[in-house]
């Protein structure tokens, strides 16, 4: 019995040796359960990158592009594209393209001139035409019925486009790309679905895009990641000039460079 008392008042003293922090612990509730960040609002996000692409003076980028062509057959072959994009507003532009072919093109505008020119087949095309850069693109794409994709990331009115244009816009995800912590965003207009990864911080570039093209047949995609972003580039006013090359042909209208390059491959 005597021993029995001896052990108990061991174990009562040894508890009430205990830090009262420890005590309180074993009672405590369980933690709780740590919560999720809360989701960016998609549509601030992108618009936030729109503003500040819009205010840009100047910058450059490389755009790596892979893009759907629907063959008669019904079997989508996926070919590729590189662009330097060098921009100097309100007025300047160049576009240099390199097919996954080989072919080159380089599109020259310097505020009153616009230039595209051919080195493969050694022809180029001139229009006057003044006015900005959104003008020139607009023409392009509009006037001319030529296709520039992104062409929108390229005017300094992308927000007000996007606004007038995107009907709908979600959160994605957080993930990164080479690295680089981004949000990754997807939109819809009335023509197609977008996808863009918008780098989070004081620089929200876009550094993916993915368009696909719902309306048309077999609802190819274009993809391109834009690595290289400068937003404060060398500009040397060069840039913008052309210097037609020796035996270079002159032809009157843009929209005849294809059938004249068309026409150039069958002789050969």
């Amino acid at each position: 019995m005597m021993r029995s008392l001896s052990s108990l008042v061991v174990v009562l003293l040894a508890g009430l040796s205990l830090p009262p922090a420890a005590i309180c612990a074993e009672n405590a509730p369980p933690p709780a359960a740590p919560t999720a960040p809360a989701e960016p609002d998609a549509k601030a996000v992108l618009m936030r990158m729109a503003d500040f692409l819009g205010k840009a003076r100047a910058f450059s980028v490389n755009i790596d592009a892979v893009y759907d062509v629907l063959q008669a057959s019904g079997q989508k072959i996926e070919f590729g594209e590189v662009r330097r994009v060098l921009i100097n507003r309100p007025d300047h532009l160049r576009v240099q393209v390199e097919m996954s072919n080989g072919e080159k093109l380089t599109m020259y505008f310097d505020g009153k001139t616009f230039t595209m020119f051919s080195p493969r087949e050694n022809v180029f095309t001139k229009l006057e035409k003044p006015g900005s850069v959104d003008s020139v693109i607009k023409f392009i794409v509009q006037d001319l019925q030529t296709p520039i994709p992104l062409s929108m990331m390229l005017l300094a009115s992308v927000k007000d486009q996007l606004e007038k244009r995107v009907t709908e816009v979600d959160f994605v995800e957080q993930t990164s790309i080479a690295g680089k912590p981004v949000d990754h965003l997807a939109a819809r207009t009335d023509d197609v679905d977008f996808q863009v990864w918008v780098a989070q911080g004081a620089r929200p570039l876009p550094l993916r895009v993915v368009i696909t093209y719902d309306f048309a047949e077999g609802q190819p995609q274009f993809s391109a990641d834009l690595n290289d972003w400068n937003l404060a580039p060398k500009i040397e006013e060069s840039a913008f000039a052309f210097s037609p090359p020796a035996g270079a042909q002159a032809i009157p209208l843009m929209v005849a460079l294809p059938n004249v390059v068309a026409a150039k491959r069958r002789e050969q």
